[in-house]
């Protein structure tokens, strides 16, 4: 009786659980491809009539070796990836995401967390990029990621990571589906489900993409898996435990959000089958050292052992200073990250009506995702609802649960990518949707269900394939790979000018280049700073296609140019307002430090570095305009003349001149509003740069 009764929640639970799918995820029906029902419809007809034929699909599907089949499917699928990554890549990363983990690895391949940045500092810093408090440039991700990626940095070869994690997934997913088919007690079905949903998973763009551009989610995915089969496994055992937990302690120190969901789940299944403390605390064990690798990263990236390096740099970076956390409220949404997006929230910032609207969009995208055909993963619901599996639903739980916590996060999908937040879903889904045509007893269903399946994914992901690869490519293809494009043209010294921000973090390595090679963001203004830093080497510019043409120009004149906005926003340390690089017209590097939402007292600290030493007559330039305030300016604790924002019409303008002695290196200039012009609308300021015109220059150092 209690079983039955417990059968019937399930198959209600399932059955409810399709509905809400179904009213979150698939009230967009113009969008789906009408091909999709046909074919389902046809196939699944026409093999079911040829019943010799849908027997013979289930004896091929399960005629090979277990290990001869993965092994396939993984050559396969690293195939693909591979591929992906030369015709859609280019052989580079495609994201700003995907290159600053990249630069992070490289900083853990030798070593540490992050990387001392060359003189002078402000010529490397952009987004994804924060100071900590010993001088090192960090990247912005948790470090677990980074970690599994650093070997392959460390041997040239980053872009292989993807191939790697595309045979990571396929065995993660090969694991699950054995535990699921132990677990449920019918291990024929969970191996033909498995090996149905392999053949599934191959036919993924978002698959291909995902592993290719090196982002977080696919190895996230494929480490879930690993951790959900140690859980549900039969015959649990200390070693079990220890991968099982180092699986779930490496998701927390890759992706915060998705480690938390894990471990509720993880900490379920073991709870439900009354695992022993001891097997409890082997498992901590085994997550114990990546939680102090994160906790570690933090520390050193931040100064505090609590404090994400996305919280301290988006406080730093954008507005309002709160605008990146989970949740819900007015403080959510980050303006200057987001613009788009946040202005759709509304005055309201993020409420529940947006989570629904972002969640429906990223739930939608991913039936194109992973199995091309959105309707198609109502078919994960089918074990749980008609089969009243228990391991089923624990799978499917973990697939809610994390469809649920995102819509805590406001951004919805991103170009290219789809719904690559939930990416990680995919080994449940591709095995849940497969064991649906695992239900019913029969070898002739079985194989009609997963002819139909199959028939149905490889139809309707040929679009997404040719729409998303082509445009990925369309994206590459005025973009260069820094490094490469170096030892092409056999470059060993120079500094390197790139507009391309993934590209320079992506090949940004100090620790190898020294002072030698100088991959640079071009600030507009020929880098002035940099190049009298480094008066002997070669200035050279990037092009499409890995060219490169080098710049005759003479040396810089002597003075001080320091772009202001080229602190932001990796160095700037803002206080009660918010700063942001802004195209600026007649700007001297085409770009401006905007200073906004500020009030009287608020303020904001912007390090930089000067190259030569000397005493110099400097000003502070800018541009005043309508909504201008006034901030007394400070240098080094020493005041300049202070900086009046208001003009009827915006228009540039000069600071007062002030005769000082600079070192070569560090300085901090400070700005506080102190109030603004009775006319003024705002209390703004638009700080262009330091400019020194040479009063005295230093001797330089006696050689050694």
């Amino acid at each position: 009786m209690t079983e039955t009764l417990a059968a019937r929640s399930l198959r209600v639970v399932g059955g409810a659980a399709a509905l809400a799918w179904v009213a979150l995820a698939l009230n967009t029906a113009g969008a789906w491809p009408l091909a999709g029902f046909a074919v389902a419809a046809v196939v699944l007809g026409a093999v079911w009539a040829a019943a010799p034929a849908s027997r013979g699909i289930v004896r091929g599907l399960m005629a090979p070796p277990r290990a001869v089949f993965v092994g396939v499917c993984a050559a396969a699928a690293a195939a693909l990836s591979w591929w992906t990554v030369g015709r859609a890549m280019l052989g580079q990363p495609l994201s700003i995401d995907s290159a600053a983990y990249v630069l992070q690895a490289r900083a853990l391949a030798h070593g540490h967390f992050g990387v001392a940045p060359p003189h002078p500092v402000q010529a490397f810093g952009d987004h994804f990029l924060l100071e900590g408090p010993d001088g090192r440039l960090y990247g912005i991700f948790p470090p677990g990621w980074p970690l599994a990626l650093a070997p392959f940095v460390a041997i040239g070869w980053p872009m292989l990571a993807g191939p790697a994690v595309a045979v990571l997934l396929v065995l993660a997913q090969a694991a699950l589906g054995r535990a699921m088919g132990e677990a449920a007690g019918d291990e024929e079905a969970g191996e033909l489900a498995m090996r149905a949903s392999l053949l599934l998973s191959l036919a993924s763009v978002g698959r291909a993409l995902e592993t290719a551009d090196l982002l977080s989610h696919a190895f996230v995915g494929a480490l879930a898996a690993f951790a959900m089969a140690g859980a549900i496994a039969p015959r649990p055992g200390w070693r079990r435990a220890v991968l099982t937990g180092a699986c779930v302690g490496w998701v927390l120190a890759s992706r915060y959000l998705d480690g938390v969901v894990l471990v509720a789940a993880v900490a379920g299944v073991l709870v439900w089958r009354r695992t022993t403390w001891r097997t409890l605390a082997w498992a901590g064990a085994g997550a114990a050292p990546f939680l102090l690798l994160a906790l570690l990263e933090q520390h050193a990236a931040t100064g505090s052992w609590l404090a994400p390096t996305q919280t301290v740099y988006f406080a730093r970076s954008d507005w309002p200073p709160t605008c990146h956390r989970l949740g819900f409220g007015p403080d959510i949404g980050c303006t200057v990250e987001h613009p788009g997006p946040t202005a759709r929230l509304g005055g309201d910032g993020y409420g529940l009506d947006d989570a629904l609207a972002v969640t429906r969009d990223r739930a939608g995208a991913l039936g194109e995702d992973l199995v091309g055909w959105p309707p198609l993963l109502l078919a994960a619901f089918v074990p749980v609802a008609v089969g009243a599996s228990a391991v089923d639903a624990v799978a499917l739980a973990f697939v809610l649960a994390l469809t649920l916590a995102y819509a805590l996060f406001y951004y919805g999908n991103p170009m290219f990518f789809g719904a690559r937040h939930l990416f990680p879903l995919g080994p449940f889904v591709w095995l849940l949707v497969a064991r649906a045509a695992a239900v019913p007893r029969e070898a002739r269903a079985r194989g009609a269900g997963i002819a139909a399946i199959l028939a149905t994914a490889v139809w309707c992901v040929r679009a997404p394939w040719s729409e998303r690869a082509a445009g990925a490519a369309s994206f590459q293809s005025l973009r260069s790979d820094l490094r490469r494009s170096m030892a092409a043209a056999h470059v060993d010294q120079g500094i390197v000018r790139t507009g391309d921000l993934a590209a320079f973090l992506a090949a940004f390595d100090p620790v190898v280049d020294d002072d030698a090679r100088l991959p640079a963001l071009d600030d507009g203004s020929g880098l002035v700073e940099l190049r009298r830093a480094h008066p002997a080497l070669p200035l050279w510019i990037s092009f499409a296609h890995d060219q490169l043409g080098k710049s005759y120009v003479g040396a810089p004149p002597q003075g001080v140019q320091v772009e202001l906005e080229r602190s932001w926003p990796t160095f700037v340390r803002p206080a009660g307002l918010a700063t942001k690089q802004e195209p600026q017209p007649g700007a001297s590097g085409g770009t401006v430090l905007l200073l906004s939402h500020a009030t009287p007292g608020a303020g904001v600290a912007i390090p930089f570095e000067t190259a030569v030493a000397g005493t110099y007559a400097l000003r502070v330039d800018g541009f005043r305009g309508p909504d201008g305030g006034d901030y007394a300016l400070d240098l080094d604790g020493e005041p300049l003349p202070p900086w009046a924002g208001y003009a009827p019409a915006a228009e540039p303008a000069h600071g007062a001149k002030v005769t000082r002695d600079l070192t070569a290196g560090r300085h901090v200039l400070l700005a506080r509003c102190t109030g603004r012009d009775a006319a003024s609308t705002g209390y703004d300021a638009r700080l262009d740069a330091l400019v020194g015109e040479v009063a005295a220059v230093a001797p330089p150092p006696p050689q050694p």
